[in-house]
């Protein structure tokens, strides 16, 4: 088990495993050319982290932090390479993973170029409440801490636009915040009052 804020694999470093998640999440970033590190996005459990060992002279694409305490079931990448040789399937999922993640990293960066703040603000928080959330009577609690600041740099805002959008939204009953959380009330309203912006 592993505690909050620690590094499970550094961007460029071999890719010496491959592994499982089985409880809490991870913050993948990139360094950006200027030394801020980008976060690509978060994954929880049962996603599949480092699927990448499974290739030869692999190198992790990404730096992995875990945000909470974190499980993870671990394999050497020889021992996966050797597995996905003997069961065919396993490599079919593992490459599924890999275009899975690299779709929704194409979208986001078709996000980022096309689509006005609010939207892309609104889709973040959206989909990490669909992904990494848990329903609540409240509506939708994203179950890692997540500042407003990170949620600039993932949308690729400044932290004074997402913290104006987030006050607003939180005035309208979209959202709720409390220190470090935050809960989509009505995901179809945000996204639809995003829009409505533009």
């Amino acid at each position: 088990m592993l505690g909050a804020r620690e590094v499970v694999a550094r961007e460029g470093d071999s890719a010496d495993f491959a592994a499982l998640m089985q409880l809490g999440y991870l913050k993948l970033t990139r360094a950006a050319p200027d030394g801020t590190d980008m976060i690509v996005r978060y994954m929880g459990p049962g996603e599949p982290f480092a699927a990448i060992a499974v290739l030869p002279d692999a190198r992790f694409p990404v730096t992995a932090t875990t945000v909470t305490p974190v499980r993870l079931l671990v394999w050497p990448a020889a021992a996966m390479r050797a597995l996905a040789d003997r069961v065919p399937r396993l490599k079919t999922n593992l490459m599924s993973a890999m275009s899975g993640h690299l779709t929704g990293a194409l979208n986001r960066m078709q996000e980022l170029t096309s689509e006005r703040v609010p939207a892309r603000v609104a889709r973040a928080l959206v989909r990490m409440a669909r992904d990494c959330g848990e329903r609540t009577p409240d509506g939708w609690r994203i179950v890692h801490p997540i500042t407003r600041q990170e949620l600039a740099d993932l949308t690729g805002t400044s932290l004074f636009t997402v913290s104006r959008l987030v006050s607003a939204w939180e005035s309208d009953g979209l959202v709720r915040t409390s220190r470090g959380a935050m809960t989509v009330v009505d995901p179809d309203g945000l996204e639809e009052t995003a829009l409505r912006a533009e």
